[in-house]
């Protein structure tokens, strides 16, 4: 994949997601999507490449959405839990992915999502989750926690709560 279409297609997202990354290389490994294998690890040693960064994501979202509710005083048992689910599952997500245009972005060594290519070839897994997930891992380890969590709270959250 050419690396100025890359960077091309990322500063267009960052416009998207309305974060302006300082290395645009976090926001580039967000939205890799090979599929690539990992001696004894992820699902049949398979793992998307963004894996990691998806993971940090997913696990900071729900400590801000938990955060937010503790601080909002839904502090009785299971209400925590039962929102913050509500909030990131992974329907929701995949509307936001999908309807935003996030996953047009998502690519791989050969093409975007965007390009629209047969289906054999298509860059993502069902979800699409794992790119929100991963976006706000990037930012975390481009801008640190607190640009992170003010992202979910201004930007993703909006998203999330609408659908």
């Amino acid at each position: 994949m050419d690396q100025t279409r890359i960077e091309k297609e990322m500063r267009e997202l960052e416009g998207l997601i309305e974060f302006k990354f300082k290395d645009i290389l976090w926001l580039s490994k967000a939205m890799y999507a090979k599929r690539i294998v990992v001696p004894g690890e992820g699902k049949n040693h398979r793992e998307y490449a963004n894996d990691s960064l998806a993971t940090v994501g997913d696990t900071l979202l729900k400590f801000v959405l938990a955060d937010k509710l503790y601080q909002e005083g839904k502090h009785i048992r299971g209400v925590i839990t039962s929102e913050k689910s509500d909030t990131e599952n992974n329907d929701i997500m995949y509307k936001v992915v999908s309807e935003t245009g996030i996953i047009d972005y998502a690519y791989h060594d050969t093409h975007f999502y965007k390009d629209n290519p047969p289906d054999h070839e298509k860059v993502t897994n069902s979800t699409h989750t794992q790119y929100l997930e991963a976006i706000i891992g990037a930012i975390y380890y481009d801008s640190g926690y607190e640009r992170a969590r003010q992202w979910i709270y201004e930007w993703a959250l909006p998203k999330l709560n609408a659908k």
